[in-house]
């Protein structure tokens, strides 16, 4: 769960500058929804940046002047241009990367006739943090949130905006900290803080407060789950708003049973594409991993072509099957829908992270280097570690695939023996893919672990698999390779300094060979190898 936070953290604070960790308000935004929002709000409405929103809101003049006269909305509704209070019910809107542009011409109208302020995505790449594979997931799914200044209003503006909605050709992700407003694909709600208060923790972060009808102040939590504060009734449910918290997009629980046959014994992970479970399978009685995605989460889009986490599942399926009978990769076993989730099923295979074995305290070597016996109790295992990977990967190109995400978090290894499983292949691409997919394959992957080149290209090459397996040595070595994007040169000054302490020569050998993609000579290093 650290994992995921730390590359949470990468992604949201390196997009503005890749050498930097910045706020996502220092990114400059690009025009297309402001420039939407601009078309469609009348005189007398501001549009102001904040962090990665867009708030449109009526000026004080206007809203004076609205509350004056009386104003009626066109849609017929009452202007009332009032301020939201500090908590209530908002409406949430979802969109797929397609829809947003519809979707504002349907809902902006009726938030102006209304006088409701609202906040909206402030651009596409935004939009695709929102909805990407590493936002938290009680954060998720918002392209538009709306803040109603009553329950009344919120009652009265869900129910028009669900009747402006219903027949259009909108979607959107389902928002897992909201309840879904009756059949809507892109209408959510919850009840939360508006302007709510805010704390500042002695980690820098600040955290929001709901006020109890007492004066308590409750946490706001952002949950991947649907629950109301205890003295909230929701106005659309029959049932008490404290029994309400069962949710039909919640992660499946355990003992629960998928497709009638996988047992959902506990989670592995979880990420807003979808959970990783582990189970066994009730027809065969073996150990199984299934891992879920949820529809038009994780969004990539190249032309007029959008891949979402369900395509990047589905195409991991077909990889299983591509690379099916090879020992060090997992069995496909069933890909299949339930509700709106795809789960992909496949054999569970048993393994520490490549990381954790390097890191064992018998393995560990970059600390204690100059410890009697740390290198010679190294080398054998690195040797072997090195062998095994480079004919595994040999295996997995000789099937036409090129593994893409090639990183310590990817490969399993048993402490013992040194036996080796490749897992996730989700960046993994087939040179028969079609162009969408293979320019995916180019742009998720992990850091330290990408060749310098790959951005440039619009495909995978083997080369990008020997880079990662010279970086993968070079991290059971000392684990660096985060620091060479910023300067190359330490990739040659750290083996240097590491070989001037007695590593092997061999060590930066086989590792430079498969740097330059020179294979062959990594390989006759290895064999030429001897003990002394």
């Amino acid at each position: 769960m650290e994992r995921q936070a730390a590359l949470a953290a990468h992604h949201l604070f390196g997009l503005v500058d890749n050498r930097h960790y910045e706020p996502l308000s220092r990114r400059a935004i690009t025009p297309q929804y402001r420039d939407a929002l601009r078309r469609l709000l009348p005189d007398g409405w501001a549009l102001e940046r904040g962090d990665v929103w867009l708030h449109a809101r009526m000026t004080a003049d206007a809203a004076g002047a609205a509350r004056e006269t009386g104003e009626t909305g066109e849609t017929g509704g009452s202007l009332r241009a009032t301020p939201p209070p500090t908590q209530g019910f908002k409406i949430h809107v979802s969109s797929a990367p397609a829809h947003t542009t519809r979707l504002f011409d349907l809902v902006v109208p009726v938030c102006v006739a209304r006088g409701v302020e609202f906040k909206a995505a402030a651009d596409p790449v935004m939009l695709g943090v929102i909805n990407s594979k590493t936002q938290e997931r009680g954060f998720a799914g918002k392209f538009m949130t709306i803040y109603p200044p009553d329950e009344d209003v919120f009652v009265e503006l869900i129910e028009t905006l669900h009747r402006r909605t219903a027949h259009e050709a909108v979607e959107g992700p389902y928002i897992l900290s909201d309840r879904r407003y009756r059949d809507s694909k892109v209408l959510f709600y919850r009840y939360g803080g508006f302007r709510p208060p805010r704390r500042l923790n002695v980690d820098g972060t600040r955290s929001t407060f709901l006020v109890s009808p007492d004066g308590a102040y409750v946490a706001d939590e952002r949950l991947p789950y649907f629950r109301l504060p205890p003295w909230v009734r929701d106005p659309f449910a029959e049932e008490p708003a404290e029994d309400a918290t069962a949710h039909p997009a919640e992660e499946p629980a355990a003992a629960t049973l998928l497709n009638g046959r996988y047992r959902i014994e506990g989670a592995l992970t979880f990420s807003n594409a979808g959970g990783v479970y582990h189970g066994t399978d009730d027809v065969t009685r073996e150990p199984v991993v299934v891992k879920e995605a949820r529809r038009l989460t994780n969004c990539w889009t190249t032309g007029e072509h959008t891949v979402d986490s369900v395509d990047m599942l589905r195409h991991e399926y077909e990889v299983l099957r591509r690379l099916d009978g090879l020992e060090f990769v997992p069995r496909p076993v069933d890909l299949f829908q339930e509700w709106e989730h795809t789960f992909l099923v496949e054999e569970r295979v048993e393994g520490i992270a490549f990381h954790d074995f390097w890191s064992r305290d018998d393995v560990i070597l970059a600390p204690y280097i100059r410890r009697e016996g740390r290198v010679e109790r190294f080398v054998p295992r690195f040797r072997e570690i090195a062998g095994r990977l480079i004919g595994m990967i040999e295996e997995v190109h000789a099937r036409g695939v090129v593994l893409g995400d090639l990183s310590p978090n990817n490969i399993l290894i048993d402490s013992e023996t040194l036996r080796m499983w490749f897992i996730d292949f989700e960046s993994a691409v087939h040179e028969d893919d079609d162009a969408a997919l293979l320019t995916y394959g180019t742009r998720w992957g992990t850091p330290g672990f990408l060749h310098p080149d790959r951005a440039s290209r619009d495909r995978l090459l083997p080369c990008d698999d020997w880079y990662a397996a010279a970086m993968l040595l070079y991290s059971g070595v000392v684990p660096a390779t985060a620091f060479f994007a910023l300067n190359p040169r330490a990739q040659d000054l750290f083996l240097d300094e590491l070989v001037a302490l007695g590593v092997p020569a061999q060590v930066r050998s086989v590792v430079s060979g498969l740097i330059a993609g020179r294979v062959d000579e990594a390989r006759s290093v290895l064999a030429d190898w001897e003990d002394g």
